[in-house]
């Protein structure tokens, strides 16, 4: 299986967070070996929130998403979500933990 695809603006948005070095590590950084991933399944909630909120943070502010049942939500919007713990904010850091498991796994493998 060949090494995932990430296209250049996905690479500004961090893989993974460590929370020792309070530092957020980017594709670019694993595939070169000057960081190692850290698993989401091994961060905190706080921790997972963290790196959640901070990949929101590096997209455009225009940036829009819609829920099935909802009406759009923008950036700032899905971020204060995030942090005020509801439904949507929990649903969105619950998608990004399943995104970025099976992602870092699948790199991982390709890195062995």
């Amino acid at each position: 299986m060949p090494m995932p695809e990430i296209d250049k603006e996905s690479r500004k948005r961090p893989l993974c967070y460590d929370p020792k070095r309070k530092q957020f590590i980017h594709f670019p950084e694993i595939v070169s070996g000057e960081a190692e991933i850290v698993p989401v399944d091994d961060l905190s909630d706080d921790d997972l929130k963290v790196l959640v909120i901070r990949r929101w943070e590096v997209l455009p502010e225009d940036t829009t998403v819609q829920a099935i049942s909802g009406p759009p939500m923008r950036r700032d919007d899905v971020i204060a979500a995030i942090e005020k713990d509801t439904p949507f904010g929990k649903m969105t850091v619950e998608a990004e933990r399943i995104y970025l498991r099976r992602l870092l796994q699948e790199i991982q493998e390709n890195l062995e």
